[in-house]
């Protein structure tokens, strides 16, 4: 099957097409696992023949010549999968890195200490939003244990007096927390936050 390449006539190469193709198919579809990848390689390999066989310089037989490019159709073709696995493959890495660092931040987290931080914040908050008198008896009352005397004598107010500062301060802390605990769990949340 050795001729000058440039006088290979159509009806030729027909004959070398419908011979050599179904071999050739099975060879690269035997390495490329993709019968329609391989079905494209064979076909460019010939026409990449055709449509440069004026220019080839072949020294082997012309079925050797296109043999030789469908190989290198199949291991251009390897490369390229090979790569697009690598990049699958760092994605993957990637965003699997990124689900593992939330599950561990999750499993970390413990919902009861985000809540009591986020009670304790919104406490402080009103606390620094009471007027002075208020906040100091409040404070004294809820933080640092004293009776409504030891207030009254410490304030210099009557012990009514107290009584009712403490009285609003907690009506605005349940109005504050009414999202977060009932009524009666705030009052005795409060008084257990180390301020």
């Amino acid at each position: 099957m050795n001729r000058p390449n440039g006088h290979i006539s159509r009806e030729f190469f027909d004959g070398l097409y419908s011979e050599y193709k179904p071999r050739f198919v099975r060879i690269a579809q035997s390495y490329i696992r993709n019968e329609m990848a391989a079905e494209d390689i064979v076909t460019d390999s010939f026409l990449y023949f055709w449509e440069h066989r004026g220019e080839l310089d072949i020294t082997a037989s012309v079925p050797a010549y296109i043999l030789g490019a469908v190989k290198h159709g199949c291991l251009e073709w390897l490369r390229n999968q090979k790569n697009r696995l690598k990049i699958r493959q760092k994605i993957h890495t990637t965003a699997y890195q990124g689900i593992q660092a939330r599950i561990s931040a999750l499993e970390a987290c413990d919902p009861g200490q985000l809540f009591a931080a986020e009670v304790a914040a919104i406490v402080q908050e009103e606390i620094g939003k009471m007027p002075e008198p208020m906040r100091e008896i409040f404070v004294a009352s809820r933080f640092d244990g004293k009776t409504y005397q030891e207030i009254a004598d410490m304030t210099g107010i009557s012990v009514r007096n107290v009584k009712a500062a403490i009285q609003r301060a907690l009506g605005i802390m349940r109005e504050a927390l009414k999202d977060y605990l009932p009524a009666w769990i705030a009052v005795l949340f409060i008084s257990a936050l180390p301020f």
